[in-house]
């Protein structure tokens, strides 16, 4: 099973668009944001559709233990899920659109988009989605966030008896944050907001009697999104110079991904 990288607009709820949204925003330059800085609005997005899951343990021993479970996710598997892992709760023939998927989230750092659909007792097609956010610290995942949406509100204990004899994937992908314009920039460790606005610019990264060339490709008045062929190459701290400018930037690294750094100005 593979996700390929797909654009926000692929996602068809437009709930699950403002949430997607909302997680993005409150990134603010980061990979994803802390569990703690989420609060869903009831108007955008029904808290019954959600599920939030504890992330346990690294690689192959990675279990996924639920601290939330909306009504409606209950009422369809007519299953109380709290203080149980993924494993225990969803049959064995759907892990396959449920595990891993929770897996890529985890490990990759990504929101997870997928539509799996059956066809009901009325041979309709019936299509659930389902969106994954990933919550954490630095680059390390420690919560996720699920939705589900079906696109048939009926019995929902029924449908998903449908979903264990046929569940055939349509859709699947996974979105990186950094995608929304005018977001919030929050620094870590650092309670001040700044507006944050979409840039492409050419840069210079100076650092003891090195330097290296990157593209800015976000900026605010606290702190800017670096793309480099290196990041780990990049110091702890180092001068940021953009172009046609001649003031020094001095930067702290708050976080590192494939291909990108996110700096605090100090």
């Amino acid at each position: 099973m593979t996700f390929r990288f797909i654009a926000p607009d692929a996602i068809r709820s437009p709930s699950q668009r403002a949430l997607l949204e909302q997680w993005d925003q409150l990134a603010a330059g980061r990979p994803f944001p802390a569990f703690a800085e989420l609060k869903p609005d009831p108007a955008l997005h029904d808290l019954r559709q959600l599920v939030a899951w504890a992330v346990e343990g690294e690689g192959r021993l990675r279990k996924f233990r639920a601290m939330y479970q909306g009504e409606h996710v209950a009422e369809a598997f007519n299953s109380a899920w709290a203080g149980k892992t993924m494993e225990q709760v969803v049959s064995m023939s759907l892990r396959r659109i449920t595990l891993r998927p929770a897996k890529e989230c985890a490990e990759s750092g990504c929101a997870v988009y997928m539509v799996f659909s059956t066809i009901d007792a009325n041979d309709q097609q019936v299509d659930c989605e389902r969106l994954l956010l990933p919550f954490g610290r630095g680059v390390k995942v420690e919560h996720l966030l699920a939705s589900l949406q079906l696109t048939i509100v009926g019995s929902r204990p029924r449908i998903v008896k449908h979903f264990d004899m046929q569940a055939d994937v349509r859709l699947q992908g996974k979105i990186r944050s950094g995608f929304s314009t005018g977001a919030t920039s929050v620094a870590a460790g650092d309670q001040r907001r700044a507006s944050r606005r979409s840039v492409a610019r050419a840069a210079r990264i100076s650092f003891a009697r090195r330097s290296m060339t990157c593209i800015v490709r976000n900026l605010s008045a606290t702190g800017a999104a670096v793309e480099t062929t290196d990041p780990s190459a990049v110091p702890e701290s180092f001068r940021l110079v953009l172009e046609m400018e001649t003031t020094e930037r001095h930067c702290r690294v708050v976080w590192r991904r494939k291909g990108r750094i996110g700096v605090q100005f100090s």
